[in-house]
C-alpha cells in the first residue's frame, strides 16, 4: 500500500509516543470508501429524487387525462340518457296516436243514409295524443244517431268522456273526447 495514502497524519519522532498500530491504517481507507459511498447514495438519491418527480408528474397528467375522459364520457352518458328520455316519451306520444282513419270510417258508417253529416272533425292535443276531441255535426238527426255514434266509437275502444249534445234548427252538435281503452 502506498504511504501517501494510509498514513496517520502522525510524523515520526523518536522522542513522542510510539506509531499506531498497523489495524488503524485501515482508517483513512474506510474514510475514502466513506466519502465515495456517500457521494454514490447521494447521487444515486438525487437520480432517484428526479425520476419520481417526473412519475409523479406523469401520473398527475394520466389523473387528469383520466378525468377529463370520465367526464367526457359521463356528458355523453347525459346526453344518451336525454335522448332516451325524448324517444320514450316519443314512443309514449306514437303508442298514444292511434289512427283518426277507423274513428272516422266508423261514425259514417253509424250514420243512416236520410241523414247527413254536416261537418265531422278531430282534434288531437300535442300533450296528450290519446285524447281526440270529436266534433260531429249532423243535418236531420236524433239523438238515436249520437247513440249509434258511440256504439261505434266504443266497438273500436274508445271511450267518450264530457259529451255534450246541443241542437240548433235541423242541427244537432255532438261533442265528445274519446279516450283509447287498452284493456
Amino acid at each position: 500500500m502506498s504511504a501517501y495514502v494510509t498514513h496517520d497524519f502522525k510524523t515520526p519522532r523518536p522522542d513522542g509516543s510510539r506509531r499506531l498500530p498497523r489495524t488503524f491504517m485501515l482508517v483513512p481507507i474506510l474514510f475514502y470508501l466513506s466519502l465515495v459511498a456517500g457521494s454514490y447514495l447521494s447521487i444515486n438519491s438525487y437520480v432517484n429524487y428526479r425520476e419520481s418527480c417526473k412519475s409523479r408528474d406523469n401520473s398527475k397528467a394520466q389523473t387528469a387525462e383520466q378525468d377529463g375522459a370520465t367526464s367526457h364520457i359521463e356528458a355523453d352518458i347525459a346526453n344518451i340518457n336525454k335522448e332516451k328520455l325524448k324517444a320514450e316519451k316519443l314512443v309514449q306520444w306514437v303508442e298514444g296516436t292511434r289512427m283518426i282513419q277507423p274513428i272516422s270510417v266508423a261514425v259514417t258508417r253509424a250514420i243512416p243514409p236520410e241523414v247527413s253529416l254536416g261537418e265531422m272533425s278531430f282534434e288531437r292535443s300535442v300533450d296528450i295524443p290519446a285524447q281526440i276531441n270529436l266534433s260531429v255535426r249532423i243535418n236531420s238527426g236524433g239523438m238515436e244517431d249520437i247513440g249509434r255514434i258511440q256504439t261505434a266509437v266504443e266497438s273500436l275502444k274508445y271511450h267518450a268522456y264530457n259529451s255534450q249534445q246541443s241542437k240548433t234548427g235541423d242541427f244537432l252538435d255532438y261533442r265528445t273526447i274519446l279516450v283509447w281503452q287498452q284493456n
